[in-house]
């Protein structure tokens, strides 16, 4: 096969450099576009959606960004001589073999952006009219949940890059105008809500009291927003203070967008908060676990962090470094290790800190078992 372009030669992190950068231009272009362009500026963000999960397989291992990693040849990926995965592949990958875990809402989403950008590349798009507000909202959302990747899951995959999503981030939050309009739009249909007996809660993207509640648990509620057509869940709001240890003043750490001071403006540490909390856990229920010292924090299974930091605040169980909430916390009978997650999975399989111990084990045991027979 005629290759017709050559690529100059780079090392695995010049090329994860290259990717990410690739995916900070198209975000720029997708946003000067939402005026002159409607319809680029859908294909641009996809595109540096596409991007964003490359790089962060990137990160694992150069050769998950291949579409055949049994065919990885390290020479060729330096020259760029290479096929690369698409989102979906890239997303099984991240589950997989990464252990990543996503919003429902977040992958749908992404999905279907996919399909507006392919009706509009590769053929006709008849029901997207490509106006200006409805590219916006469009905009909005999936912004939203990429958003919130880059910059809480994947923070430390992408932390050098932080301030140059910031600038970006500041310009979508321009265009909330035509968000306003369609508020107001909307408002007919929000009252009718409340009229069947819907429970109306501020959306966690765009922040308009329009978000309709379609499911309530204990540790939040799946909403939809009217406004800016974002799905997603709204955890029930941690309110218990602890003392800044700058300044003094009582704080709801659950509740800082940032886990900085509002009173001095310093930071706030993981450590320090789950220190604190610990402490008011176990003065909650001074017999707490066990009677032999052991530590009330369990390991949680969505960050998978190398310590514990679950530890029972008003009632649930609350992770102090990811914020997830509402798992059972409970003993896993192969490890022993104090950890969250779905009960029957622990108990008659394996928690997150062994599973792959364990599986191996499984896996073991099958073949001797094969060559017996």
């Amino acid at each position: 096969m005629v290759k017709y372009i050559r690529q100059r030669k780079q090392s695995t992190d010049d090329w994860f450099q290259s990717v990410v950068n690739n995916g900070l231009g198209f975000l720029k272009s997708s946003i000067s576009n939402l005026d002159k362009s409607p319809r680029n500026s859908i294909i641009d963000l996809y595109t540096a959606i596409e991007l964003f999960f490359k790089a962060r397989l990137m990160k694992e291992h150069w050769s998950l960004i291949l579409s055949k990693p049994e065919d990885a040849n390290k020479d060729k990926f330096e020259n760029g001589d290479f096929h690369s995965v698409y989102l979906e592949q890239a997303e099984k990958r991240l589950k997989n073999i990464c252990g990543e875990k996503f919003k429902k809402e977040a992958i749908e989403n992404f999905k279907v952006l996919n399909e507006h950008r392919n009706q509009i590349v590769h053929f006709a798009h008849t029901d997207f009219s490509g106006s200006e507000s409805d590219v916006v909202i469009e905009h909005w959302a999936s912004w939203f949940f990429l958003h919130d990747l880059i910059t809480n899951q994947w923070v430390d995959v992408f932390h050098e890059f932080q301030d140059k999503i910031d600038v970006i981030h500041k310009q979508v939050i321009k265009n909330r105008g035509f968000l306003e309009a369609k508020y107001h739009a909307v408002t007919s249909k929000i009252k009718i809500e409340v009229k069947k007996g819907s429970e109306i809660i501020s959306c966690t993207s765009c922040e308009f009291e329009s978000g309709v509640v379609i499911k309530s648990n204990v540790w939040g509620k799946d909403f939809e927003c009217l406004v800016c057509n974002v799905k997603d869940l709204k955890l029930i709001d941690i309110t218990t203070t602890i003392p800044c240890n700058y300044c003094g003043i009582d704080l709801s750490y659950f509740l800082l967008k940032k886990h900085t001071c509002p009173d001095c403006q310093k930071e706030i540490t993981l450590e320090y908060a789950l220190e604190k909390y610990t402490i008011i856990y176990k003065e909650d229920d001074p017999e707490a676990r066990y009677d032999d010292g052991v530590e009330p924090i369990a390991y949680c299974h969505n960050c998978v962090s190398d310590v514990p930091t679950v530890i029972n605040i008003e009632g649930l169980w609350v992770c102090v470094m990811c914020e997830d909430r509402g798992w059972t916390a409970l003993d896993c009978e192969h490890c022993g290790s104090f950890v969250t997650g779905d009960t029957e999975t622990i108990q008659y399989f394996a928690c997150h800190r062994c599973e792959d111990e364990v599986r191996e084990a499984f896996k073991v045991e099958m073949e001797e078992y094969e060559n017996k027979i």
